[in-house]
């Protein structure tokens, strides 16, 4: 018994004396243990690198001298570690001979990928596996970067019906410290969605659920256009979420939808969802607590949508929340929270509803930082702006402002948020703009029996000298045509609201069978009615112009020329003044996708010329979004003109101001000014009246190049003096084109076809113009 403790305690002090040996030989052969939690180095060593320069190691490593800890050190390893080039990094203390102690990096770094190879592509190219791999030659090998790409160039595949398609990598050694990596395709068979269907409804129509969701069966006339037909797995987790989005809106509260099921079938992929609905509810009773306007529940939820005994809706619901809180941000509490609180009574099936607010301080506008405008001055883009800084915060005022700044046409893109501010209770707007292309040029050259060799061109800057000006220049000159305008608009003198425009013109026409000269200027105040009247009119504004014009109608064919014509003969001169009225809530004018643009005005001639008539003119113009998804907008375009003219006497509607339609920018499908009365011989002399109507979808066709697809469908004609505007009249015209928002400016090439297309017409008419439609 003795003797075995004698052992135990003897085998004790053994490894004692062993614990005292090694802290103090460790120091030689660990010097980073022998200086506890921290220590001081005197200088830095990194070996390993080859490819990494070392001054570019060093500025990483930010603890290289002075007194270290070892939390310091692990620090920088991660750092090391982060950038991406290393495999694995070691870090030891080292004493020198002179005495100095410094930390050594010993660095292993990751193999540097020399080519990329890619094999068993067939159907789908090296260049769009290219620019999904993005995965280039010459940078380190980093593993969870190639599983990331590989899996992106799965779900590409799937996209483009490549279902059971898999990509794999490997990686070959080639010496140096380099590997070659080659991407092995297996695409398999293609498929297309042959059939999406909804299962387990009982109360929701399929068909419903069938429009909400963005996986579609296969079409051959649309899917090309709109990239559907194609599965993805990423659109389907999407359209779970749509569909559990839908059964909130319409009250299944507890409707549940299952992950997409997907079953090949001979024909192509059958895809599924089930759907359980569950009960409807409806809202309950409608509550509001915490802070309330004026101390009223009434008063704060005054004005939402939502009402007791109506269907629950999810999305009404947040949206009555976000009216509730632009109250408090709109006096002043810019963060302000809303959370509505849903009590769910099973047993009645209703929803009992309590909008629990906290609107935080009142906070007002310290400073507005504007940003991205290399063109424009800072006063133009802050005139646009209904908040003002040491304002009171308004959540509307900014929402409006950056409304008002994109529909400028100056900019891409102009975004307006807050920022935190070094004043307390206040927020700085930071508001960034991204110029856009405010020039437009249009050119076309042509030849045609009535009009002869002809050349125009449109020069346009909506943004002169970034001063807010409007310049425009139209030429046209030909054989037969002189035509020269000049047009400069200040929308806003001096800053103040009111806008002032300016043209002058000259223009000569040789008719078959006669002459027109016009020379003349005018000039116009326009001026908000919001500023007037309040937010009532908003976006509506109203102008007077003023114009004066010498005409001059000679070189007339007796023989050959119509009535009406040799009637004109002569000079004359036209005084009139114009009123009109417009309202405009287009988003963007050079790319339209949202909004609508409505004027109304009467030309009143007869004050101070020889001509005696009326003009009325209404004109409109219509966006909506049909589709949004990330490949761009479905955008449906309505525009329409209607035009009525009258001589206040007994003379003919006056040749200088009839109507002739045709060409890009009127009834596409037929040559410019071909339209309207002609007499026996073929000769236009114009019309009184004038009705356009233009029908467009605008669809993507690579988004992020701004490039984008239109059909159109055109109806339009000019009616003369005697002659009612009969719809049954109108000329047809169908086509398509391509529209592109170029640096340069939008591009448009467009092609028409007339429908009924009568003797000496074109079949087709081939129209190209820089600038947006008008």
């Amino acid at each position: 018994m003795i003797e075995q403790l004698a052992r135990k305690f003897s085998l004790l002090c053994g490894l004692f004396l062993v614990g005292v040996f090694l802290i103090l030989v460790s120091p030689l052969l660990f010097g980073e243990l022998a200086f506890g939690e921290s220590f001081v180095v005197d200088d830095l060593i990194i070996e390993g690198s080859r490819q990494v320069d070392v001054a570019a190691i060093r500025v990483q490593i930010k603890n290289a001298k002075g007194k270290v800890t070892r939390e310091m050190i692990s620090t920088d390893i991660k750092t090391l570690y982060n950038s991406g080039f290393f495999d694995q990094v070691s870090v030891s203390v080292v004493s020198q001979s002179d005495g100095t102690v410094v930390l050594k990096y010993v660095l292993a770094e990751k193999p540097i990928v020399r080519k990329i190879f890619i094999r068993g592509n067939k159907e789908v190219t090296e260049s769009d596996l290219s620019d999904v791999l993005q995965f280039t030659g010459k940078r380190f090998l980093d593993r969870g970067r190639l599983d990331g790409i590989i899996a992106n160039a799965v779900a590409y595949y799937q996209s483009q019906g490549f279902y059971d398609a898999t990509v794999e990598a490997s990686v070959t050694p080639v010496g140096e410290n380099q590997v070659d990596v080659t991407f092995n395709v297996v695409e398999g068979e293609r498929y297309r969605i042959n059939k999406v269907s909804i299962t387990g409804l009982s109360e929701v129509d399929e068909d419903d659920l069938l429009s909400t969701i963005q996986t579609k069966r296969y079409k051959w006339w649309s899917s090309w256009i709109m990239g559907t037909g194609r599965l993805s797995n990423d659109m389907l987790q999407n359209d779970k979420q749509l569909v559990r989005q839908f059964l909130l809106d319409h009250g299944y509260v507890d409707g549940t939808v299952s992950d997409a099921l997907i079953e090949k079938k001979s024909d192509g992929l059958l895809v599924s969802f089930n759907v359980v609905e569950g009960p409807q509810y409806e809202i309950g009773t409608i509550a509001a607590s915490g802070d309330l306007i004026d101390g009223s529940v009434d008063t704060t939820l005054d004005g939402i949508e939502i009402e007791s005994g109506e269907i629950f809706s999810a999305s009404a619901l947040r949206e009555d929340s976000f009216k509730i809180s632009e109250k408090f941000t709109d006096i002043g509490y810019a963060f302000a929270n809303v959370v509505p609180d849903t009590d769910i009574q099973r047993e009645t099936k209703r929803v009992n509803l309590n909008f629990v607010v906290s609107k935080g301080k009142v906070v007002k506008v310290d400073r507005i930082n504007i940003s991205g405008n290399s063109k424009t001055y800072d006063r133009i883009i802050r005139r646009e702006l209904t908040i003002s800084e040491q304002e009171m915060y308004s959540g509307s005022k900014v929402k409006r402002s950056q409304a008002l700044l994109n529909r400028l046409g100056y900019f891409e893109e102009a975004t307006i948020t807050t920022a935190p501010s070094q004043v307390a209770d206040a927020v700085d707007l930071d508001v960034n703009v991204r110029e856009g292309s405010t020039g437009s040029f249009s050119a076309g050259v042509g030849y045609s029996s009535s009009d002869g060799a002809l050349f125009n061109a449109r020069l346009s800057e909506d943004n002169l000298w970034g001063e807010g000006l409007k310049l425009t220049l139209n030429v046209d000159q030909g054989t037969e045509v002189k035509n020269y305008i000049l047009s400069l608009t200040n929308p806003r003198i001096y800053d103040t609201y009111v806008s002032w425009g300016m043209d002058l013109l000259r223009t000569d026409r040789e008719f078959q069978d006669f002459d027109r000269a016009l020379t003349g200027a005018s000039t116009l105040l326009g001026y908000p009615l919001e500023r007037i009247f309040g937010e009532r009119f908003e976006d509506i504004s109203a102008s007077v112009k003023y114009e004066y014009l010498d005409i001059d109608i000679s070189d007339v064919d007796p023989e050959d020329a119509a009535p009406l014509v040799i009637n004109s003969k002569g000079t004359s001169t036209s005084s009139s003044i114009t009123p009109r009225i417009t309202r405009n809530t287009i988003n963007n004018p050079l790319n339209p996708s949202s909004g609508s643009r409505q004027s109304v005005g009467i030309e009143l001639a007869g004050a101070g010329g020889s001509e005696n008539f009326f003009l009325l003119e209404a004109r409109n113009q219509w966006y909506t979004p049909l589709i949004k998804s990330a490949r761009g907008d479905l955008v449906f375009s309505w525009r329409t003109s209607v035009a009525y003219g009258e001589s206040m006497d007994d003379d003919p509607f006056p040749l200088f101001r009839r109507f002739f339609p045709g060409g890009i920018n009127s009834v596409r499908g037929y040559k410019n000014r071909t339209l309207g009365p002609q007499d026996i011989n073929g000769n236009e002399y114009g019309g009184s009246k004038e009705a356009v109507n233009n029908l467009e979808l605008i669809f993507p066709i690579v988004n992020s190049a701004g490039l984008r697809g239109v059909v159109f469908y055109d109806a339009g004609q000019a009616f003369d003096d005697n002659v009612s505007m009969e719809i049954s009249e109108l000329r047809l015209a169908w086509g398509y084109g391509i529209r592109w928002t170029s640096p340069l400016g939008p591009i448009r090439v467009e092609f028409g076809y007339p429908v009924d297309r009568q003797p000496g017409e074109d079949s087709v008419v081939t129209m190209f113009s820089f600038g947006a439609p008008i």
